[in-house]
């Protein structure tokens, strides 16, 4: 559901809201991935693991199913995370006027290892977050170049999936700590695009498209 000052509208493209920010003025049209891409049932789905994984009662279950999503499925799981934090961008774009782009430079992983006595696990984690950066960015843009990038970043080392689960886990916490920080409630925003929305048949076009 959107949040006080944000608002949904409807648009010509069936495939497609308005996410419009009243106080800002600023507006973008969300809309759903192709479903060869990604299919909008399984975001709604890590919509509702991610939300219940930020929530501290129900994270160990909600993480457990995540870890299996991911073992079963890795690309698309974390296309799906990533293509929530990029919606998520999206708002904190609308609230704060910031580009996306920017917004997406600075995510990172909160913790001990950003300090200057650790600096080999440090170049490690970095690299590490850059992946789930890239993915975000991907769904952004709808880049495929940059989503051919972050496949191959999801494919090797064998079994860096789960670790990056891992970072892109604590990259969204961070992210939604800052949404709350402008008075944003992500909840249900994917779900509702779903509700309200039906798959494009175009597969060129973006999901996040600037409407202001």
């Amino acid at each position: 559901m959107p949040s006080p000052g944000l608002a949904w509208q409807t648009l010509s493209d069936p495939g497609a809201l308005a996410l419009v920010d009243a106080d800002s003025g600023r507006a973008a049209a969300l809309g759903r991935p192709h479903p060869a891409d990604l299919p909008m049932v399984q975001i709604v789905d890590i919509e509702r693991l991610a939300w219940g994984w930020l929530v501290p009662a129900s994270r160990p279950q909600s993480e457990r199913h995540l870890r299996e999503q991911v073992a079963a499925d890795p690309l698309n799981t974390m296309r799906g995370l990533c293509w929530l934090m990029a919606m998520w961008v999206v708002a904190v774009h609308l609230r704060t006027g910031r580009q996306p782009t920017l917004l997406i430079a600075e995510l990172h992983v909160p913790g001990i290892w950003r300090g200057a006595q650790v600096p080999t696990s440090a170049a490690v984690w970095e690299d590490l977050a850059e992946r789930i950066r890239l993915g975000v960015l991907a769904a952004l843009t709808s880049d495929g170049d940059a989503d051919a990038r972050f496949e191959q970043g999801l494919r090797h080392p064998a079994g860096i999936a789960p670790v990056l689960l891992d970072y892109a886990l604590r990259m969204l916490a961070e992210l939604h700590r800052r949404m709350l920080d402008h008075g944003i409630d992500p909840r249900e925003m994917a779900g509702t695009l779903a509700l309200y929305t039906i798959d494009p048949q175009d597969r060129a076009t973006a999901c996040f498209r600037p409407l202001t």
